[in-house]
């Protein structure tokens, strides 16, 4: 029996197919653990998060974000604002 990677006590059910951790059924976001799915880019939902928008607050990737100076904005909160 693998303990799950998150809580260390549950018994693993499943493996995340983006880190490769195993977790219990309380630590199973649907389609990865939930330690990558707190870290995902909350506008595309598919590559991690570097950032977080300096506007909105959410975690964003690289590619759905632009940099302006030191910070980050999401691309919603830019074409919905004038930065």
């Amino acid at each position: 029996m693998v303990k799950c990677y998150v809580c260390g006590f549950e018994e693993a059910e499943y493996k995340c197919p983006r880190c490769g951790r195993w977790v219990c059924r309380h630590d199973w976001a649907g389609r990865h653990c939930a330690a990558c799915e707190a870290t995902l880019c909350r506008i595309c939902g598919e590559r991690f998060s570097i950032s977080t928008c300096a506007k909105c607050g959410r975690p964003v990737c690289e590619k759905c974000s632009v940099r302006r100076g030191l910070i980050r904005i999401c691309k919603f909160c830019l074409e919905s604002s004038v930065y």
